[in-house]
């Protein structure tokens, strides 16, 4: 009597966890899993990129949104009823919600995009992805909670057995070699296709990756404009500059901006001579992906005279140990003229 009640305790208490969906689980884990090494900055553009990125892009999100839809088990071969009346009544089969998961994927990255843009946010992988991943598994959570409402012999389930089974028969249970031949070119096609856009997603797109340096002055309304700049200062005066750098590397950077005034020759057609150059300051940031930052610099000059200019260098990273414009990653610069004796 005492091992029967044991039985019915254990079982009382095991049944949330045994009936919880297989399927549902497996693909939150699978998600959240790939989503760690996607945002590492070396894994993009690798292979292990690719193959982790196309269900995390193209099956997930689909499959997560498809069975909060439909939470019933799919029709029995026995069903004569039309479609419209059979998805009200028993849900779709399995191979309609295979389908159905990879066209909703596909369907949710321009949604993505057009979301980020209206909500300010820069189309980064680092965005879509965090979106793609958020979404399933918030989706997730709520298919597993509208299947379990359902009576257990109503409730959608995978067995791994009968779904290889399936596809072994629609692919090759045809009347004729030439019918099994299409079947796996369409299989095949589908396959390339998929990859084509997943690696689409997943891979970097080196020409949207920049970094872009600026330099701006500040409005008596306390707006930022790239104009204004100071020209003309008194021995020990100072003037200040706003540098601004904006990371478009889709992904985190260690950035440093070395400054510098330089005494410059001017030479026929435009191109010049440093005569003579003295570091100011240096600055370092790390900025996140799409994220942008200012900083001010009072400018000291410690030179007098003409032709000076202020130069200021952007270097991802920790700068060489002679820092030029042609080693710089980006560059910018303004010209002043420092007084002696008083005078301008």
């Amino acid at each position: 009597m005492s091992h029967e009640t044991n039985d019915s305790w254990w079982a009382k208490l095991t049944r949330p966890v045994l009936e919880f969906p297989l399927d549902l689980v497996m693909v939150g884990i699978a998600v959240a899993l790939a989503a760690f090494p996607l945002y590492q900055s070396e894994i993009h553009g690798t292979p292990l990129a690719v193959a982790l990125g196309l269900p995390v892009a193209l099956f997930a999100p689909g499959y997560a949104v498809v069975s909060l839809l439909f939470p019933g088990t799919g029709p029995s071969h026995r069903s004569a009823q039309s479609f419209p009346s059979r998805l009200r009544r028993e849900g779709i089969t399995v191979g309609e919600r295979l389908a159905l998961s990879f066209g909703v994927s596909l369907s949710l990255l321009p949604l993505f995009g057009l979301a980020l843009a209206l909500a300010g946010f820069s189309f980064t992988l680092f965005t879509v992805l965090f979106g793609l991943v958020s979404l399933t598994l918030v989706t997730t959570v709520f298919a597993a909670i509208r299947r379990l409402t359902l009576p257990a012999d109503d409730r959608f389930s995978i067995s791994i057995r009968g779904g290889l089974s399936r596809l072994s028969t629609a692919l090759f249970d045809s009347e004729t070699g030439t019918d099994v031949a299409l079947n796996l070119v369409l299989a095949l096609s589908v396959v390339v296709a998929l990859s084509a856009v997943g690696y689409a997603f997943v891979a970097p797109q080196d020409g949207e990756q920049f970094s872009r340096l600026s330099l701006l002055t500040q409005t008596e309304d306390g707006e930022f404009v790239a104009e204004n700049y100071p020209e003309s200062f008194t021995p020990g005066e100072t003037q200040p500059v706003y540098v601004s750098v904006t990371n478009h590397e889709e992904e985190r950077v260690e950035y440093t901006v070395v400054a510098e005034l330089q005494r410059v020759e001017q030479r026929p057609g435009g191109s010049a001579r440093i005569l003579e150059q003295q570091e100011l300051e240096r600055f370092d940031q790390r900025v996140s992906a799409g994220e942008s930052w200012r900083t001010q610099h009072d400018i000291a000059p410690t030179m007098a005279g003409d032709n000076l200019r202020v130069v200021y260098l952007l270097y991802k990273g920790d700068p060489p140990t002679d820092p030029t414009i042609n080693n710089a990653d980006e560059h910018a610069y303004i010209w002043i003229t420092v007084g002696t004796n008083g005078t301008e």
